[in-house]
């Protein structure tokens, strides 16, 4: 149990330390970061810096709408080709079925 207490103890003490070294490194003037110029502009103009911009949003809504159109195209035309194939076989049948009558009318005329 001593054992496992002094861990956590430990474990504890490697994050307060942790942070406390973050935090200075953080803090400190020395360091001078690749971005300040555009952080330092962004603050001034009082523009916020978002994760996720305006424009790429827009991009990606726009982008997702094209695919949501080509995909909706794409079932449209094979909605089409299936009812135009339907429609065909549909027509085939019908005339199988009135040269059927025909030719069995004929024949039987033909007989009287």
């Amino acid at each position: 149990m001593n054992k496992l207490k002094y861990f956590f103890l430990k474990l504890f003490l490697f994050f307060v330390i942790n942070k406390y070294i973050l935090c200075k490194n953080v803090n400190s003037i020395g360091k001078v970061s690749p971005f300040i110029f555009i952080q330092a502009k962004l603050t001034e103009l009082n523009v916020a810096t978002p994760p996720y911009t305006v424009f790429n949003f827009a991009t990606e809504v726009s982008s997702t709408q094209d695919i949501i159109e080509d995909h909706l195209k794409n079932k449209e035309k094979k909605a089409m080709r299936r009812f135009k194939q339907d429609l065909r076989n549909k027509r085939e049948h019908s005339e199988n079925i009135l040269a059927n009558l025909l030719s069995s009318s004929l024949q039987f005329f033909d007989l009287e």
